[in-house]
């Protein structure tokens, strides 16, 4: 959690729940991971949900609900951007709704704040997303983020009207790291009620074809595209040639691009340049 960050896309990190699980290549070097079993190891938050191994901490799959957290957009009061769960993924298979339903509460009444959410788990995003059409009161997404928003807000709080679905503020994202990952998970995107539809190419560990996806796949679109290498000790190499066509294939379907980090010999360089530009696009 903190009112700014250093994720060049972003300007805020909001972390509510704590923990996570390798689930494809581009979580080897997952700097969460890192981070959580090295200089946060004993805290109190992510205490217990890393296991060491000969390549480093690792997580093991245990999810932490972190109550203290859950009302600091709410405390923000200037607009910004932020980067729901850095440190997890919201639709994990163990996380329970009720949690996810707590965040969506409270990004609903924040809507002075534009939320980026970022998955792996597409699928499960897709399926709770969908269950916002349903009209039986117990699945309907509306009613129950306006119970979690009461629930945060207090006792005679008014939490205004019910939320607007999809909720406009809110991007759903997906992590994509490869052409098979990309494959899987974008046209569960597609299926998913979403204001703005992005990904996040990063770590780009090979090609990425998005033509079909930026072109529109029944009247819906990719809006933005992330990219970017990996960083750090045993960061893994990214062809700038799979960055030119990424930025090309967005530019001729206009949507934004954005070109986040580049590597040499593992050293990070923050929004570099490509071909004499540096591409910071955003959606909105």
């Amino acid at each position: 959690m903190g009112d700014k960050s250093a994720i060049e896309w972003t300007e805020a990190t909001w972390n509510p729940i704590a923990g996570c699980s390798v689930t494809s290549p581009g979580c080897a070097n997952c700097y969460a991971m890192g981070v959580a079993g090295g200089r946060l190891r004993s805290s109190r938050k992510y205490r217990g949900l890393t296991e060491p191994s000969k390549a480093g901490p690792v997580w093991n799959g245990d999810m932490r609900f972190w109550e203290k957290a859950l009302d600091q957009p709410l405390r923000w009061k200037t607009p910004r951007r932020i980067f729901v769960n850095s440190m997890s993924d919201l639709f994990h298979q163990s996380i329970p709704d009720a949690w996810i339903d707590r965040i969506f509460g409270v990004m609903a009444v924040c809507k002075h704040h534009r939320f980026q959410v970022l998955t792996k788990r597409a699928e499960r995003m897709r399926d709770y997303l969908r269950a916002g059409f349903e009209a039986r009161e117990d699945r309907n997404l509306g009613a129950r983020w306006a119970y979690a928003a009461a629930a945060v807000l207090g006792p005679g709080k008014d939490i205004g009207p019910s939320p607007d679905f999809p909720l406009p503020n809110v991007w759903l994202g997906v992590s994509v790291e490869d052409q098979p990952r990309a494959d899987e998970r974008i046209p569960l995107l597609l299926g998913t009620p979403a204001a703005v539809r992005w990904v996040s190419a990063e770590p780009l560990l090979g090609p990425v074809d998005l033509a079909v996806p930026l072109g529109g796949v029944g009247g819906v679109r990719l809006d933005w595209v992330v990219a970017g290498s990996e960083s750090g000790p045993g960061a893994r190499a990214c062809d700038l040639d799979w960055v030119r066509a990424l930025r090309d294939q967005c530019s001729a379907a206009g949507v934004a691009f954005f070109w986040k980090q580049h590597a040499v010999s593992g050293r990070k360089i923050s929004t570099p340049e490509l071909d004499g530009r540096r591409w910071l696009e955003s959606p909105i």
